[in-house]
């Protein structure tokens, strides 16, 4: 009986000791609170592009050949010069061919005689000649179709045969005092004239048009009305060109903005950091500013300058982007415990602007909490792909690394202060 009972004993006081145990190894484990402070500045980038025209350019121009139309051929042909003495200039290897918008009576057909244009000291008096393309067109205008058919088989194999060359930039120039009113989206006709290029080659293809103002037209008493050529607008605007009035007295500055495009000048630069600070762009162009402006200047999307409008850099010039890198990843000090669903719910990112005052409590912040980072007035930000942030995970010689990331619409700015709180998982250590 005294064994019995000293066995019981013992066993007791082994349960003692491994509920003990169990506890201590539960509270080594126990996660606790803490946070880390990032202080991003957004690195100084610059990058510079050297203009260059392209080696070869086939130039389409669709010219309007209805009844309205005789003064603006003429005012084409006698302002021809502007737009050839630049390309000349850039001793680009072009082809121009001329066709019509009547697709019934000329069915995309190059016209004039030579209908293909090379360089040589004929090439003004003949563009002269084939730009008339008369007056007895029917008034239903169907440029883009024009376009289209004069691109396509079987007229590039037969009657447009040579001008559509595989290594040459593509370029059309639509003139009319009428919209296009071919039948299909604009978004089709993009899609056609960028694949004639082939994949990868999609910013060789230009559009440019000398018709209507946006959005209602326009009138000159010397040169007639016009209507708003929307849709040339539209193709000018997704493919990159050059826009012009038709009701202009004078195409000659038109043309020649027309020159520099067709020259084959590069019209988007991508950016060494294809996700910038957008709000800090700035370009230069040989050392003077150069304004954001769709139309007259430059524009910033995706990574990307583009000229798409009347101005593109001159040959030989040089483009200058500056703008800043902004921190987007902010490297974890510890391990973090949280709800692999909603890392949301577990840890908590506070942003500080450039300007939030310092404090020591919140006394000192106006009616503002004082935050772990001693900052008054910081901004919670969500957990969320597009506007916020997310965790990832990645592996370092063996060794995970948990990261704090804003990947697209939001990230701090330079000067700001990021504050994560979070618990440990297995227990927090000293940084």
């Amino acid at each position: 009986m005294k064994l019995r009972f000293l066995w019981l004993a013992l066993v007791l006081a082994m349960g003692v000791l491994l509920t003990a145990a169990c506890d201590d190894g539960t509270r080594f484990r126990t996660v606790k609170t803490h946070y880390d402070l990032f202080f991003p500045e957004g690195a100084v980038q610059k990058d510079t592009f050297v203009q260059k025209a392209s080696a070869k350019i086939d130039v389409l121009w669709i010219i309007d050949n209805s009844a309205s139309m005789q003064q603006e051929q003429a005012n084409l042909a006698a302002n021809f010069n502007a737009f050839i003495s630049v390309v000349e200039d850039s001793e680009v290897d072009y082809q121009i061919g001329v066709t019509s918008t009547d697709v019934d009576l000329h069915g995309g057909s190059l016209l004039g005689n030579p209908k293909i244009i090379v360089p040589g000291p004929d090439a003004e008096s003949q563009f002269a000649a084939n730009v008339q393309v008369g007056i007895d067109g029917g008034g239903h205008e169907q440029g883009l179709l024009a376009a289209h058919t004069a691109l396509s088989e079987p007229l590039v194999s037969s009657g447009n045969a040579g001008f559509l060359r595989a290594d040459a930039a593509l370029a059309m120039i639509f003139v009319s005092d009428e919209d296009d009113h071919s039948f299909g989206m604009i978004t089709y006709y993009r899609r056609f004239f960028e694949q004639l290029k082939g994949v990868g080659n999609e910013n060789r293809v230009m559009a440019a048009a000398i018709v209507g103002d946006q959005p209602d037209g326009c009138s000159n008493p010397s040169t007639g009305s016009a209507a708003a050529g929307t849709r040339y607008h539209q193709l000018a605007q997704a493919v990159g060109g050059n826009i012009g009035s038709i009701c202009s007295d004078d195409f000659g500055a038109t043309l020649n903005q027309m020159g520099l495009t067709v020259a084959g000048l590069d019209r988007k630069f991508t950016l060494s950091d294809t996700n910038p600070d957008a709000n800090s762009v700035t370009v230069m162009v040989d050392g003077q500013p150069k304004e954001q402006d769709w139309e007259t200047g430059w524009w910033y999307e995706d990574g990307i300058i583009s000229f798409n409008g009347s101005y593109v850099p001159p040959p030989g010039a040089v483009i200058e982007v500056s703008y800043k890198h902004p921190q987007r990843e902010f490297l974890l000090s510890q391990t973090p415990s949280y709800d692999l669903a909603d890392p949301g719910a577990d840890i908590s990112v506070i942003v500080y602007p450039p300007e939030a005052s310092d404090c020591s409590s919140n006394d000192d912040c106006a009616g503002l909490t004082c935050g772990l980072a001693a900052k008054c007035g910081g901004q919670p930000i969500d957990y969320s792909l597009s506007s916020g942030w997310v965790l990832e995970t990645r592996n370092l010689a063996g060794a995970d690394q948990f990261i704090v990331a804003f990947e697209r619409n939001y990230y701090p700015e330079g000067g700001a202060t990021v504050q994560v709180e979070y618990s440990c998982l297995g227990g927090c250590v000293s940084p």
